[in-house]
């Protein structure tokens, strides 16, 4: 059993959050193919997806809620009202209503952008030692893999059986399930407190802090590069599958799996290295892996494909272990869902338009052309964290810093010793943790 698992507190949370995800992704993936059934339109599945990403732009607010309430009775409200939202679908009778499917996709993708940020800042609420960061964001991770790995086949296949009522049924109980966990939470949260800044200043907190954190910044951009890389997979393997292995195109959902189960993997071996090699080494393995595993794809061969990918698929989650532990360490509490809601804006925005970019350059060019291009960025996002201060994991010291002010025009204040949360984070070289 992992360790962490002795305590009450976090086997509550890891089940509150692993019942949250499953009931999202499962329905999820039942509301695009109830779309697709009610009116025989793949854009009408599309539009489902569409609905529930667009409100994900708002996951900075969604970062200044979890920030300004405390954790646990957000989380418990959040799951029970998206529990009575998911109600109206046992309405659906038809293509009439159609705009419940989309509704309810909306409200999902609204509760998304509020319940991210709150889970990882409840996370750092619940552990008392920074050296448990790295173990404990593994874990998550791996959790969450395993969940959305495991969730498709289980909303496409309860809706198979039973349709999208049951589906519906069984969401609505993963829900009340989700918040009675959150609920039995025994956590010490003291009630935050308005800071008198403008909300301008206090939505974009958490890109500050960013910017601002020597050891942080250059994880991200690091990560964020290598997730850009990553989306360009979805169009290329398509040819591959079509122009290198030749196989139809439903052997994608075949490729995908693997690449489930790599990821998989990379979850847990990125909690294994984090604590061997800390953030920044982590993070340039994990860039490293996924270009290495894309070298593999260039292969005509199904059993060469399928170990590329699956080595690819590791690659991703390991460099997401590193960046969430910094974030986790080097962010005060206070700031810690706005903090996590901009890295998760800065990770998913960039991905989205590459996917569209990917599309265009598969239509343009040989898909061997876009895998070597895919190659080279991934390995140069490893190269870019030569020299780059470490993130050191140490015991809290100052819990009750000042968050940093934030400008409006992106500039520090003048005065740092008035808000000392709002310094760079300088790491001395002879610090950093040793492979």
């Amino acid at each position: 059993m992992h360790p962490l698992l002795a305590r009450p507190e976090f086997r509550l949370y890891i089940a509150g959050q692993t019942l949250s995800v499953l009931g999202d992704s499962a329905l999820f993936i039942a509301l695009g193919i109830w779309a697709k059934v009610l009116t025989g339109s793949s854009s009408a599945a599309g539009l489902v997806m569409f609905c529930y990403a667009v409100p994900m732009l708002l996951l900075p607010l969604g970062g200044l809620v979890a920030d300004r309430v405390r954790r646990r009775p957000l989380l418990v409200t959040v799951n029970l009202v998206l529990a009575v939202a998911v109600s109206p679908l046992l309405l659906v009778d038809g293509r009439g209503h159609l705009w419940i499917i989309y509704v309810t996709a909306v409200l999902y993708g609204l509760a998304g952008a509020v319940l991210t940020p709150a889970q990882s800042a409840m996370l750092r609420s619940i552990l008392t030692e920074r050296q448990d960061f790295g173990a404990a964001v593994g874990f998550t991770q791996t959790m969450r893999a395993g969940t959305t790995l495991v969730a498709p086949l289980v909303g496409s296949g309860l809706y198979g059986w039973l349709g999208g009522r049951a589906v519906a049924l069984v969401d609505i109980g993963i829900l009340v399930a989700a918040a009675l966990a959150f609920l039995a939470l025994r956590v010490n949260e003291p009630t935050p407190q308005p800071s008198g800044r403008r909300w301008r200043t206090e939505v974009l907190a958490g890109f500050q802090h960013l910017r601002t954190t020597a050891s942080l910044l250059p994880l991200l951009i690091a990560t964020t590069a290598t997730a850009t890389v990553l989306s360009f997979l979805q169009p290329v393997l398509f040819s591959l599958i079509q122009g290198g292995l030749h196989r139809s195109p439903q052997f994608l959902g075949v490729l995908e799996t693997v690449e489930g189960i790599g990821a998989l993997g990379g979850s847990v071996l990125g909690g294994v290295l984090i604590g061997k090699l800390g953030p920044r080494r982590t993070v340039m393995l994990g860039s490293a892996v996924f270009g290495l595993g894309a070298v593999l794809l260039l292969v005509p061969s199904v059993w060469v494909v399928s170990a590329g990918l699956l080595i690819a698929g590791a690659g991703m989650p390991a460099g997401v272990v590193g960046l969430a532990t910094a974030a986790q360490s080097l962010t005060p509490p206070q700031l810690m869902g706005r903090t996590q809601a901009a890295v998760n804006l800065s990770l998913t925005a960039p991905q989205a338009l590459a996917i569209g970019v990917g599309a265009g350059l598969v239509a343009a060019l040989d898909f061997r052309t876009v895998l070597a291009a895919m190659v080279v960025g991934a390995l140069l996002s490893a190269v870019f964290l030569l020299g780059k201060p470490d993130a050191v994991i140490e015991d809290d010291e100052d819990e009750d810093e000042e968050e940093p002010a934030v400008r409006p025009t992106g500039e520090l204040t003048a005065d740092p010793a008035e808000d000392p949360a709002e310094e760079p984070t300088e790491v001395p070289a002879e610090s950093a943790p040793r492979p």
